[in-house]
């Protein structure tokens, strides 16, 4: 078979699936196009494609259970597909699909099981689940949906293989395994630090144990030691006293000897020194008596001159007297006379005392009306408390009923994280819009029995429950623009149709009669924008929901609605015209439980409470209104009262003034009179001063002439006592120095003997005390011998000491260091220890790590090197076909291979540009338009023919949306791309194709006849193919 790749798929069969009750067809190695119109069966031709080689029903996006594609009124639907062997009989696999759901498989006529159908598939290297090789309707959508990680891995399956792909799976393993080990190293190498910081703050801990037992071992070796070196001591000292006794000895012999010539000496000079005293005692006596004249006549004339003196102070004093009293009643004169003129100037003590009593009965007064203004103010605060309390109660019941609110914002956010961020957007800058804007449908409807929440939320798309709804197109424009260009989210919005009457065409009341309740609309709270929208683009004006009863008429029930949406507690239908036999075409599904529109709002009860809430807060303002109001006129009461206390104040302390100024001109007025009443007659006083004077002066004249004989005589005796008081000087001296030798010798005999006495007594006492020492440090030991065993000699080395002090300082440092360090807990040391050994082990499992991680490294490198290559190759290749493409088009298209440290984040990203004014944008599912996006996905999958190794690739229905310039142009290039010789087979589903499209012999046109109008498929002969 010319032409043919291995896999390639060479025949279809189907009997009893979806609306096919028997077909079988052919196809051609190259482009596959099969055209129908909408209904007739086209992409029921993907699901038998997809189904019959292993692929699950969510790929397909159409029914959720695999018994739904079993055609209405059979009980089982056939799949049968021949793939071709270049190696021999080509592969037929044949499903059985039985409307309970179950499954049974065969390959050329052999039962097996679904895992063989897989295998094979795979070794065919068919692979239904890549978007890259087969793109059903329902999912044309989801590739531009697919990340750029997804795409990397979808093209590397339908153009590297199973090969390239399990190396990236291989280094995606590896590099979450290095991570893991890092994350892990990290962990260890924390917990190792832990580790070594508590067993830092631990070797502290044991230093300090281990040095205060060093301590305690020297302490109890030094107080062995002690008593041994006290006896040591001793035993010397009792050596050394016996040594020196016999020196004491000797010297006291010598000292007597020496003792007698010194006491003669001192005899004589005795002698003389008495002579000598006696001729001074009589001298002494003469020169006293005329001592003792001589202070008679000077303390007559002090005498006399302190009268004087005295005679002079007194006339200066009373003179002095005189002047100050003078000046002093000038002084108090004055001042009464200033006092009388500030009296004259002031207000009188009456009118004061008048004006002042006023002011105390008005204060009386105004104390009573600010009492009144107090009491209402009280009255006004508690009324108040009372308002916010129940304004505080209402807060809470709104609170809890807003709570669903904030549920369905916490979902949104969790599920929908850019709506999330749009909404908290909007929230905050409503007043850039003209129109009315709503937030997304998910938050805004309110379906008060959430048992009919799963009606709604069946029939409203994903983007549009997440869609915000806008009254304007220019307020969407500058939305999107601020939140889609600008921020980068991924949002939906649309526009509101515009006012209209939404009435259904049914009768309301022949459907009850079928058990019907009412219409969707009716089920529903939303605000009215939304309802348009919902009813102009959803009708759910028009869709019936009915009760379980609805079940039994439901024959009945398609006569009366040929078209259109209804539901029952559990099943959705739809019903449809054929367009060739105009009869009614019912499809039916099983319904899910409600998710989104679960969460309900009382918004009656909210309206009413927020009514409540009004009320109570207009009746607050009117209470602040007239609090204010109250507390206005007290602060005037206040001032007023102030004003009227200052005045007041001011009035009793004039009135205090003039008082004291009164007490002031009185107590002047007595200090003059006593003044005036004590003056002095100086001239009298003069008189008397100079007489009493004059007689003193003559009495010391004649004291004076005495006073000069007595020293005269006093002069002449003293030089005579001084002559005789040197010789007696000489003779002490010579006494004193007598005295001192004999003393000397003396003193010195008798501490020689002293010496020798208490010496003689040291000896006995130092040999006694040696041997209580001896035995003491015997018995310190344990010892009954008196020579110290060496393993005591070894044992003191281990601490010299030069003395006893030296001993003493030693034990006394170590008590000091051993106390200063507290006795450790004994669990503390082995928890130390216990650690250490911990530490060591983590230490070398952080070490392995560290190997470990060196070695990933490495198969890291060596699985990149074979990976990055090929990729690359392959990214480029796609890139230069793409760009070639789009080029044609008149338009821009990339596609870049995005690198990241980890390889699971690794991607292919498309960019594209339709228009020149429009910066390259990434497709994705939002921005683009759908023919843009159906564009940019054919053109990606054509630059991947000649490139993959898949034997067949499809697309359903791919040229939908797109313009037909460029649908021409991109027929012409998958025509060319499809039918180059050893590319992979193409089907291309279409309902319809352009006119005057050019055609080759590689191309082999399907086109679907099915519906019920056909009456016999076999009729058509060669004659119906047209040839272009």
């Amino acid at each position: 078979m010319d032409g043919w790749i291995q896999g390639s798929l060479a025949r279809v069969k189907l009997q009893n699936f979806v609306t096919y009750e028997s077909v079988e067809f052919k196809t051609g190695p190259h482009l596959n196009i099969i055209i129908g119109p909408n209904g007739t069966g086209k992409s029921s031709i993907v699901c038998a494609l997809c189904l019959g080689l292993g692929g699950k029903t969510n790929l397909l996006g159409r029914a959720r259970e695999v018994g739904e594609f079993v055609k209405h009124g059979a009980d089982l639907a056939i799949i049968e597909l021949e793939l071709y062997n270049k190696d021999g009989l080509n592969y037929t696999i044949k499903r059985m699909i039985t409307r309970d759901n179950k499954s049974d498989w065969q390959i050329n006529k052999k039962p097996v099981n679904l895992k063989e159908v897989t295998s094979l598939a795979k070794k065919l290297n068919i692979d239904v689940n890549n978007l890259c090789q087969f793109l059903p309707q329902d999912m044309v959508a989801e590739f531009a949906k697919m990340t750029p990680p997804q795409l990397l891995e979808s093209t590397e399956r339908a153009v590297g293989g199973q090969e390239l792909v399990e190396l990236h799976h291989k280094l995606i393993s590896l590099k979450n395994e290095h991570k893991s080990i890092i994350t892990s190293q990290a962990s260890k190498e924390e917990y190792l630090d832990k580790l070594m910081k508590r067993n830092d703050y631990l070797k502290d801990i044991v230093s300090k144990h281990e040095e205060r037992s060093n301590h305690l071992k020297k302490i109890e070796v030094l107080q062995l030691k002690r008593p041994w070196l006290v006896y040591e001591v001793a035993r010397i000292n009792f050596q050394k006293l016996r040594e020196g006794k016999q020196a004491l000895q000797n010297r006291v012999e010598v000292l007597k000897d020496s003792a007698k010539p010194l006491e003669d000496l001192l005899e004589d000079k005795r002698n003389k020194q008495v002579e000598v005293e006696n001729t001074i005692k009589l001298m002494t006596n003469e020169l006293n008596k005329i001592n003792s004249n001589i202070k008679s006549v000077e303390s007559s004339l002090s005498s006399n001159k302190e009268k004087l003196d005295e005679i002079l102070e007194e006339y200066n004093s009373k003179v002095a007297e005189t002047e100050t009293r003078t000046t002093k009643i000038n002084q108090l004169t004055n001042e009464v006379n200033a006092y009388k003129a500030e009296l004259h100037d002031l207000q009188s003590a009456q009118d004061l005392k008048v004006h002042r009593d006023s002011l105390i009965t008005e204060c009386k007064s105004i104390a009573i009306e600010l009492g009144q203004l107090e009491s209402t103010l009280n009255e006004l605060t508690i009324e108040e408390q009372s308002r916010k309390s129940k304004h505080r109660g209402i807060n809470n019941q709104i609170q809890k009923l807003n709570d669903i609110s904030n549920q369905k914002m916490e979902n949104l956010r969790r599920y929908e994280r850019d709506t999330f961020n749009a909404v908290e957007w909007l929230r905050q800058n409503k007043g850039m819009f003209q129109g009315e804007v709503l937030e997304p449908f998910q938050l805004i409807i309110n379906v008060p029995n959430t048992a009919n929440a799963k009606y709604i939320e069946s029939i409203i798309s994903r983007n549009d429950r997440k869609a915000f709804i806008f009254e304007r197109s220019d307020d969407l424009n500058l939305f999107m623009k601020e939140l889609r260009d600008k921020q980068k989210l991924n949002i939906n919005a649309v526009i509101a149709p515009k006012e209209e009457n939404f009435q259904s065409n049914l009768d309301v009341n022949k459907l009850k009669s079928f058990g019907f309740l009412g219409y969707l609309v009716d089920f529903i709270e939303c605000p009215p924008l939304a309802k348009r929208y919902l009813c102009k683009y959803y009708r759910i004006h028009t869709v019936p929901i009915g009760s379980a009863a609805v079940d039994k008429h439901i024959d009945k029930i398609n006569t009366v609605i040929t078209q259109g949406l209804y539901f029952t507690p559990t099943h959705r239908y739809q019903n449809s015209r054929s367009r060739y036999s105009n009869d009614t075409i019912s499809s039916i599904s099983q319904l899910r439980g409600a998710k989104i529109f679960s969460m309900t709002v009382d918004t009656n009860q909210i309206q009413r409470l927020q009514t409540e809430l009004t009320a109570i807060q207009q009746e607050s303002d009117e209470a602040k209104t007239r609090y204010n109001e109250v507390k206005a006129e007290q602060e005037q009461l206040r001032i007023k009262d102030q004003t009227h206390r200052d005045e007041k104040n001011k009035i009793l302390h004039l009135i205090r003034h003039r008082e004291t100024i009164d007490d002031k001109i009185k107590n002047r007025a007595f200090k003059i009179a006593e003044l005036e009443n004590s003056s002095i007659n100086l001239e009298e006083e003069k008189a008397k001063c100079a007489q009493k004077s004059q007689q003193i002066l003559l009495k010391c004249t004649s004291l004076q002439k005495k006073m000069y004989t007595l020293y005269i005589g006093f002069e002449s005796k003293l030089n005579e006592k001084n002559e005789t008081t040197i010789q007696k000087i000489e003779v002490s001296l010579e006494v004193s120095d007598a005295e001192e030798q004999l003393q000397s010798s003396t003193q010195e005999l008798q501490e020689a003997k002293e010496k020798l006495d208490n010496h003689t007594d040291q000896i006995k006492k130092q040999r006694d005390h040696a041997r209580e020492l001896l035995e003491e440090a015997k018995a310190a030991c344990g010892l009954d011998r008196d020579n110290l065993p060496n393993k005591y000699k070894n044992m003191f080395k281990q601490y010299p000491c030069s003395d006893v002090n030296d001993l003493d300082q030693q034990l006394n440092e170590a008590r000091a260091l051993a106390e200063c360090s507290n006795e450790v807990d004994p669990q503390v040391i082995t928890e130390y220890k216990n650690r250490k050994r911990e530490i060591e082990t983590e230490a070398q499992e952080v070490e392995v790590n560290q190997e470990k991680l060196s070695e990933f490294d490495k198969q890291i490198n060596v699985v990149r090197e074979k990976w990055y290559g090929p990729v690359t190759t392959i990214v480029d290749q796609i890139n230069g076909k793409f760009r070639s493409f789009f080029a044609r088009l008149k338009c821009a298209g990339e596609v870049i291979l995005s690198e990241h440290e980890d390889y699971d984040k690794w991607g292919i990203d498309i960019r594209v540009q339709f228009r020149n004014s429009d910066d390259m944008k990434r497709l994705t599912s939002s921005y683009q338009s759908g023919g843009e996006k159906s564009v940019s996905t054919i053109l990606y999958l054509l630059s991947l023919q000649g490139l993959t190794d898949c034997p067949f690739r499809v697309v359903d229905e791919i040229n939908q949306g797109m313009d037909p310039k460029n649908e021409r142009k991109v027929f012409e290039m998958m025509a060319h791309a499809a039918t180059i010789a050893g590319t992979s087979q193409y089907f291309l589903i279409t309902p319809k194709l352009l006119p005057d499209l050019e055609y080759n012999d590689k191309m082999n046109i399907l086109s679907i006849f099915n519906g019920l109008g056909l009456e016999n498929a076999n009729a058509l002969d060669d004659s119906f193919v047209v040839e272009k």
